[in-house]
This record gives C-alpha cells, structure tokens and sequence, in this order.
C-alpha cells in the first residue's frame, strides 16, 4: 500500500518546507505541479525528494489538481496545499484507513487557525485552541470543516469547479463511497490578512466565471456566495443567496445565514431579520444566527429583544467567548460601563488571548476617563497578546508613565512595542520625544 501525496504550488517557499516535513514519514512519493513559481518552491520541494512537474496557470483549480493525478503511482492519494501540515499523531489513523480501508475515500478535518475570535468562518463559530497537537499549538483559536482530501486511486478519479474542486462527483458516480475520517489537517494561511484578502478576490473572480458557464447549477452560486462573503461584495452575496433558493429545492445554512448577513451589511435589517428567523426554524440552537439577529435587532432600536437573544446565545454555549463579547458591545452602547466590563472579563476568562477583549477594556476605561485603569489593562494585554494593538496599547503605556514621571519604565514598554512593530509611525515618533 503506497500513498502519494499530490499538491499544486506556486511561489510558497515560506511555507512549503514545514508541509513537506510534516508528511514526509507519511507518503511515499511527493508530487508537486507548480503553476509558475518565482521564488524557492521548487528548490525546497526537490530537497524533499518531490517530483516537480510544471503547468501553466488557467484560473482554474481542478486542471491543476488532475494533472497532479496524472504523476501519482501510489495506491492512495492524499491532497494538500502548502500553508497546510499533518500531525503526526495522525498518521498511523490515516496509513490504517488505507490498510484496512471502510471507504473508497475519506473527508479529513480541516483546522483553520485565526489569530481572534472576531470574525467566523463563513457560519462556523470559533473554537478555543486547547488540542494536544503539536501543529497549531500557541493559536488561541480555530474553525474545522470537512474536506475531500484522502482517495483510493481509481481510473476516472478527477477533480471538477474552478474553485472550491473537489473529488467528489466523480468518485460518487463511480460507485465508490466517501466516509469521515478523525484526521485533522492543520491549515495556517487563514493567519495571514494580506494574503486572505488577495484570495477572496480572486476566488470570487474564479466563482463567477463558473457560475456564468453554469448559470443554472446551484452548487456554481453557492460558491460565489461563499466568495462574495469573504470579500464583503454583499449585493454580490445577496444576489447569490437568492438565486441558489431558486434553484434548488435543499437551501444550505449558509445560504440563509449569508443572505441575512449581506442584507445587514446593506442596512436592510427587517429583511435580515427574517433570513435569520428563516433559519432558526430550522435550526433553532444555530448560535451565530441568534447573535446576528440581535445585531439587527439592536440597529432597530429593539434593545431588550437584542440582549434576550444574546443570553439565549450564551446559555447554548456557554464557553463561547463571542458571546461575551456581543454582550459587552450591547451593554456600553447603552453606557452601562460596569456590566459592559464584566462581560468583556468573562469573555477574557473564555480566551485569554484574544486581543480585541484587550482593546474593547482599555475603550471602556478610556470612556469613564480612567487612564489608570485602562494602561492597567494595556499592560495586561501586551503580556497576554505580545501582538496584540498594533502598538497602541504600547503608545498608550509609554505616553501615560512619561506624563507620571516614570520614564524609565515609559522607554523600556516603548522599546517592547518597537520590536514588535518596528514601522510604527506613532511609536517611533515617541521615541523622539520621550
């Protein structure tokens, strides 16, 4: 039983070599098509022994994918990106489910790692990161969803969709069955801002193109929903949204969650409202629907219904820190300091780590003109999110123990915040004058 690893890569050189390390004892050949690599890719991939095979670029995912296929003469194949890696204590659950296979083909987890709870993974809530693997140990938080990435090969195995491919279609028309695999693949590009946005761009690019050769394929729209989501082009989402009602008889969660979101986006709140209530009927415990209609809600002035819906939020799942969070952005528009604090502490007792808390302390404090307080809290962020603040909570501390005369101790938070963010402008200009 010999399993090939197949990827496609291009101009990944920051990435490639921990991918590779992390399956190297894993698979028995590497098979690497790179799309034009500019940098060291393709260095790195044949210091691992890679077979690096070229293919020109077609703003399409799935022709890059099958010609990878094309190379592998394992039994199994195992599909991955390069800003992604496999632990090792998964390995002999993924080398035993090709030994003693219960399926043609496996979806694996996907962890993907975000640095904040803040935002969510299209309707996938974030979850606290206190796993035992190695891989992602230090992010404070991550979303999983499953994916085809694991396949006996068969003739007719093929990946189809410009974006978003899969392997799926063909190995279901070929007879051959699909299970779920407890084997997380450990995905790390999600960290980096720049290159997300780049991406939702051009996926919602590659998104259109598909669903304007397959106007009337549900599944074409449903991507370009995803993709409009993710770059925040909501009339493009909305339009999405309705358009994959109509053509098909199954609506998916996100369809209803992603129009309510897009219709809230557009200040169109009654209608949002009724997308997300849509979706409670059917999922009535979906905690990022609650907490989405309680921010229509509150835009509507409702303010009683809103925070009903937060404490529903919140008794579903209680070690959420999101919720919290919400909690504490309803308390201090209504100027209640003091509960908008408590709720911001329990969202920090949540996830300790999560540098927005931080930042909406130090707004509270700042708001009730207590600057003691509010360094205190910087303070308490710089140690628990190094990160975190972009340099302002650092800005604030040095400024503060300047004006009480502790300058000393001004100059040395202000060198800690120069290391961290070396082009401040704000912290350098500080630096001058301290």
């Amino acid at each position: 039983m010999l399993i090939s690893l197949a990827m496609i890569a291009k101009n990944e050189e920051a990435m490639l070599a921990h991918c590779l390390e992390s399956v190297i004892s894993l698979v028995d050949e590497i098979i690497i098509v790179d799309t034009g690599s500019k940098d060291k890719t393709i260095d790195i991939a044949k210091s691992f022994g890679a077979q690096v095979h070229h293919f020109e670029w077609r703003d399409d995912f799935s022709r890059a994918r099958n010609e990878s296929l094309k190379y592998c003469s394992g039994d199994w194949v195992l599909i991955l990106d390069a800003d992604e890696a496999i632990d090792t204590i998964d390995h002999e659950k993924i080398k035993n489910a090709c030994l003693r296979p219960q399926a043609d083909a496996y979806n694996l987890i996907q962890r993907n790692y975000l640095i904040t709870s803040n935002v969510s993974l299209q309707d996938i809530a974030l979850t606290r990161n206190v796993s035992d693997y190695s891989e992602g140990r230090g992010l404070p938080f991550y979303a999983d969803i499953t994916v085809p990435r694991l396949a006996r090969m068969f003739d007719g195995l093929a990946f189809n969709g410009r974006v978003h491919e899969t392997y799926e279609d063909s190995a279901l028309s070929s007879g051959k069955t699909i299970k779920n695999l407890d084997a997380v693949i450990h995905h790390f590009g999600k960290l980096s801002c720049e290159r997300e946005e780049y991406k939702a761009q051009y996926y919602l690019m590659l998104a259109r193109l598909e669903a304007e050769a397959n106007p009337d394929f549900a599944p074409a729209r449903f991507k370009v929903l995803q993709q409009a989501l993710a770059a925040k082009q909501w009339e493009t989402a909305l339009v999405a949204a309705k358009a994959n009602m109509e053509l098909t008889s199954y609506v998916d969660p996100l369809v209803l969650y992603g129009g309510g979101v897009a219709l809230q986006a557009l200040n169109r709140h009654s209608e949002a409202i009724l997308y997300f209530d849509t979706l409670l009927s059917q999922l009535p415990e979906h905690a990022l629907a609650i907490l989405a209609k309680c921010r229509s809600c509150v835009a509507q002035g409702e303010i009683s219904a809103g925070r009903e819906l937060i404490m529903k939020a919140i008794e579903l799942e209680p070690g959420n820190a999101t919720t919290r969070k919400r909690l504490a952005e309803l308390e201090y528009s209504q100027n209640n300091l003091d509960a908008a604090r408590k709720a911001t502490l329990d969202a920090i007792a949540i996830a300790p780590n999560e540098p927005s808390a931080y930042g909406f302390l130090i707004k509270i404090e700042i708001t009730r003109g207590n600057a003691k307080q509010a360094v205190q809290d910087a303070l308490l962020g710089i140690q628990r999110c190094p990160l975190g603040g972009e340099g302002r909570w650092h800005r604030l501390a040095a400024v503060y123990f300047s004006k009480v005369g502790q300058r000393d101790r001004a100059r040395s938070i202000l060198k800690q915040g120069l290391k961290g963010f070396p082009d401040n402008a704000d912290l350098i200009r500080l630096k001058g004058m301290i």
